[in-house]
């Protein structure tokens, strides 16, 4: 099977028109053939645009491709909570969810992934942390019950548990997740941040990155052959680590310096997008 992988697209920051980019892109992996296309998180800024994205995307390829997509922290923003998107929200929702590629030993694992400020020296500080993304952090209004450190608690639990039958299978694993699954995947903050209040920003940043504790449960586990993540925009290499080949595919935001490689969506959608056939 070749499948394809996306992460990132932000189609209302970058001022894309959703009906184009849905029929170029359905065409596009048409073309391609691709049996299964996965998208990582982060389309709109708002869960219910992302569905309807996708269920429509799926009509549109009818059953030459599955659509599988993930839940990015943009797209928590607004019209969902993070307790209803431990749902089965929608047949392409892949949240909690794998996928066996047929006539192969290959597995794909989806979870959303979350953070619990790992990646950051203010980990020590959770209660200060929590305070400055209410107040700075556009993640900030997403509806969330629990703190951050708990709700990646329960996600290390779903992923080890999925990696665990994975095992039993007897399966070769694709993990795929929306924030960054290890900490050597963190580019050090920048030089110009030297004062105090910039590299506590800094700080702040990578403590919404993702998690320490996924990346050594990851390394822990042989079978876990590629992985495959956004959050992080611009273009980084393939990194290995472990039994494991790391990959980004993030569109990324067309306006940020460095992180379009392309002139058009469409072409750094497809410049950026992983195929792979699986056998």
């Amino acid at each position: 099977m070749k499948i394809a992988i996306s992460s990132d697209n932000h189609l209302d920051v970058n001022q894309v028109d959703p009906a184009q980019a849905l029929a170029a892109q359905a065409k596009w992996l048409l073309e391609q053939q691709v049996g299964a296309y996965f998208f990582l998180g982060d389309l709109f800024n708002n869960f219910q645009k992302t569905r309807a994205y996708f269920t429509a995307l799926q009509a549109r390829v009818g059953s030459q491709i599955m659509i599988r997509y993930l839940a990015g922290n943009h797209d928590q923003l607004t019209g969902v909570t993070a307790a209803k998107l431990e749902q089965r929200l929608a047949p392409e929702y892949f949240h909690q969810a794998f996928l066996d590629v047929p006539g192969t030993d290959w597995r794909i694992i989806g979870n959303n992934g979350w953070y619990d400020y790992s990646f950051s020296n203010l980990a020590v500080s959770p209660t200060a942390v929590a305070q400055w993304k209410k107040v700075y952090w556009i993640d900030g209004s997403i509806t969330q019950a629990e703190s951050d450190p708990v709700r990646m608690a329960r996600v290390m639990v779903q992923v080890k548990a999925q990696l665990q039958a994975a095992q039993a299978a007897g399966k070769r694993v694709i993990f795929v997740t929306h924030f960054v699954p290890a900490e050597a995947l963190v580019p050090p903050l920048p030089a110009h941040l030297t004062t105090p209040r910039q590299q506590r920003f800094g700080q702040m940043f990578n403590a919404m990155l993702g998690s320490q504790h996924l990346g050594a449960l990851l390394l822990q586990t042989p079978q876990v052959k590629r992985v495959v993540s956004g959050h992080l925009h611009g273009e980084f290499a393939p990194q290995t680590l472990g039994a494991a080949t790391y990959y980004n595919p993030a569109v990324g935001v067309r306006r940020r310096p460095g992180e379009w490689q392309r002139t058009t969506f469409m072409e750094q959608w497809a410049y950026r997008t992983l195929v792979w056939n699986l056998r």
